[in-house]
């Protein structure tokens, strides 16, 4: 009797689990935090994070690549469950913070040898170049002292660095970093020289989801990834940018 009664016990402890619904989640569909390679794949370090994280917390998944504006609008509906964004007091309006998954740096680059600046008012008169639509505060985005010069991405912005058509490349580190290994440019070939801001990416369940459960697992999940070394894996930094501050 008390074999059959554990052998239930386990029975409906997986008829639970497969029971509950796919954790929803938004990526932003940017490098290189998502993307889709050639053959229409699902790329990215977010990708990446994702499959790890549900991996570890015993659910499947689904997801959506979506531009980051969208990504916090569907958050804020609902119509996704989890996404990884910036930690701010808009964000913890619409979603619960599920903790700290990513530290991003916003970072002025110029070619090998440039000296680094200990202020903004140093690239006066500058050609800085800027990805298209992406903000970096007041003091890059609303400065008449300098001359923005607006790139597709990340990848376009460092060729024309190293032609000397910009002076100076703002981006985060990690698109950097991907640039460079794109176009298979060693590291060395650029410095960074002013770092403009450090942003926090979290892991948020939104507030109008209903995936209490979900979202319980996937909390305990980051905790283990995090003191596994997982996410120092995911998102390992190498060359110029690895130590920079």
């Amino acid at each position: 009797m008390r074999l059959l009664c554990c052998l239930l016990l386990i029975v409906n402890w997986n008829v639970l689990a497969t029971e509950l619904a796919p954790a929803k989640f938004s990526t932003s569909m940017v490098k290189p935090w998502g993307f889709k390679n050639a053959e229409l794949h699902e790329q990215g370090l977010l990708v990446q994070f994702t499959r790890a994280l549900t991996a570890e917390a015993r659910l499947s998944f689904s997801n959506e690549m979506r531009p980051y504006p969208r990504v916090i609008k569907e958050i804020k509906s609902g119509t996704a469950d989890f996404a990884v964004m910036f930690a701010s007091p808009k964000a913890e309006q619409i979603a619960v913070d599920l903790g700290k998954v990513v530290t991003v740096k916003v970072v002025a680059i110029a070619n090998a040898g440039g000296q680094p600046i200990d202020s903004i008012d140093k690239l006066k008169g500058k050609r800085v170049g800027v990805i298209r639509g992406s903000a970096y505060g007041p003091d890059i985005d609303d400065n008449p002292d300098i001359e923005r010069v607006s790139f597709n991405d990340t990848a376009q912005g460092i060729q024309m660095l190293l032609l000397e058509r910009i002076d100076v490349m703002v981006a985060t580190n990690y698109a950097i970093n991907y640039a460079l290994h794109e176009l298979h440019i060693e590291p060395e070939r650029i410095t960074p020289i002013y770092h403009l801001a450090t942003r926090y990416g979290h892991l948020y369940w939104s507030r109008s989801s209903v995936q209490k459960e979900q979202a319980k697992r996937l909390r305990q999940a980051l905790v283990s990834l995090r003191e596994g070394g997982v996410l120092d894996n995911i998102f390992a930094l190498d060359g110029t940018l690895a130590n920079y501050h």
